[in-house]
């Protein structure tokens, strides 16, 4: 059954609004300057340009530190596998958070398989991230039930279990998380005006046909897109992140960031998530920064540490199994990719810029209404129109042999008063043009 979308109540609209209006202050302060690039870094600013006035910088306080480490039982007996051991705990780099995104197959309130595993480890010190694409059928040592595919932690054990999955076998234990549907991801697309996705490998049994190529594609195909499962579900994995990074990519730029609170406000009574409006907020600027392709490195669990498996059992149902070493050897190069600073890229100033300017416009929009809407007094003569004097000219006769003179006679003409002007209901967002939309480089296996 369709869910239908409903738009926020009047309340949560005006919560919205004031809360939009505050973060857009902390937006304006919290970019600093001091992490533009300059005069001789790469992608730097020329040095004949003025540098403006150092501001604050307003950074949330790492919460990595705040979970707190599980204790695992010992596994018990597994069947058709033994389970392996325990990783290590992973150490992480001061001031770095994880981030658990998954996408559900079922709606609240069912907790559905999920399909759509990405850890993102984010240094919120040096403004550098990675991103660890896990396959959903990754066969993995559940705690407490045993040996499964890691999309079943979540409508087995609810988020305890997903996060006891992730710190048994990996070393990692998220901080945030953010369940989305199938219903909420066609919204997210859809709301961004769709995706130009470059198709690598073609798909000709499903979503009306995709041959290799670029395609505009808008929610529904692009939820098509990336659960197709046909071919391989490593391969589906792969489409997951690409539409992942051009989703992010879309929603840095031409400032697109100030709709944030509005859009949360639209989505959070489907979404299972523990992440605030106020999380989202702070973390615009580090947003902005992560929009420097050279600063965000992607991570699949591919086929270099992965190993197709078939049980033993009827169903003959063919999983990933975890080649030995592997999981925690890529996530030490997810972890390495974060620890060293690097320079910031000079689209990062053109991302302040675009935001910086919607939300210049939005405030000169909203005082303007304001002006406009403000009951005005104009004093009117007593005949209740303004009189104006226009001159009129007529001619007098005179006698023969004179030549005739043109006197000027005042005559009053009731004229209205000149209307107030109205108000535009234009877009405050500038006219898109077409630019290149940055893709990162994704390691393939």
């Amino acid at each position: 059954m369709e869910i239908k979308r409903t738009l926020p109540t009047d309340h949560k609209r005006w919560l919205a609004f004031v809360v939009g209006f505050l973060a857009l202050s902390l937006i304006v302060t919290g970019c600093n300057p001091g992490g533009r690039p300059s005069s001789g870094q790469p992608g730097g600013v020329e040095a004949g340009v003025a540098s403006s006035t150092a501001r604050p910088t307003l950074t949330p306080s790492p919460t990595a530190t705040s979970t707190p480490w599980p204790t695992f039982a010992p596994a018990m007996e597994t069947w058709p596998t033994p389970a392996p051991l325990p990783a290590d705990r992973v150490e992480l780099p001061e001031g770095t958070t994880v981030w658990l995104l998954l996408g559900a197959e079922d709606a609240k309130p069912t907790r559905g398989r999920t399909q759509a595993i990405h850890l993102l480890l984010v240094n919120e010190r040096l403004s550098k991230a990675s991103v660890i694409s896990i396959p959903g059928s990754t066969y993995l040592y559940l705690p407490g039930h045993g040996m499964g595919r890691f999309n079943t932690a979540w409508p087995l054990g609810g988020m305890k279990l997903v996060y006891d999955t992730l710190g048994y076998n990996f070393g990692l234990q998220p901080d945030r998380y953010v369940v989305a549907h199938e219903t909420e991801f066609t919204w997210l697309v859809d709301d961004l005006g769709g995706l130009e996705v470059s198709v690598l490998y073609p798909i000709r049994d499903d979503c009306g046909g995709l041959p290799a190529g670029l395609h505009s594609m808008d929610g529904k195909k692009t939820l098509c897109y990336v659960s197709h499962h046909a071919d391989d579900d490593i391969f589906r994995t792969i489409r997951q992140q690409q539409v992942l990074q051009l989703l992010f990519t879309k929603l840095v730029q031409w400032g697109r960031l100030a709709k944030l609170p509005v859009m949360y406000a639209s989505y959070d009574q489907n979404l299972d998530t523990d992440v605030s409006l106020l999380d989202l907020i702070l973390r615009v600027p580090l947003a902005l920064r992560l929009g420097d392709p050279g600063r965000v490195k992607t991570f699949v669990l591919g086929w270099e540490a992965l190993e197709t498996w078939q049980l033993p059992d009827s169903t003959r149902t063919e999983v990933l199994l975890p080649r030995e070493g592997k999981i925690s050897q890529l996530v030490s190069q997810a972890v390495n990719a974060i620890r060293e600073p690097s320079p910031l890229n000079a689209v990062v100033l053109t991302y302040e810029f675009q935001l910086t300017e919607v939300i210049g416009m939005t405030r000169t929009a909203g005082a303007r209404l304001t002006e406009l809407a403000a009951p005005t007094r104009t004093p009117t003569p007593p005949g209740g129109s303004q009189a104006t004097a226009i001159p009129v000219w007529t001619s007098t006769p005179l006698p023969p042999a004179q030549t005739p003179t043109v006197t000027r006679t005042p005559t009053r003409t009731a004229t209205n008063p000149p209307p107030l002007p109205s108000p535009t209901q234009g877009e405050p967002y500038p006219i898109e043009t077409p630019v290149p939309t940055v893709i990162w480089d994704t390691p393939y296996p």
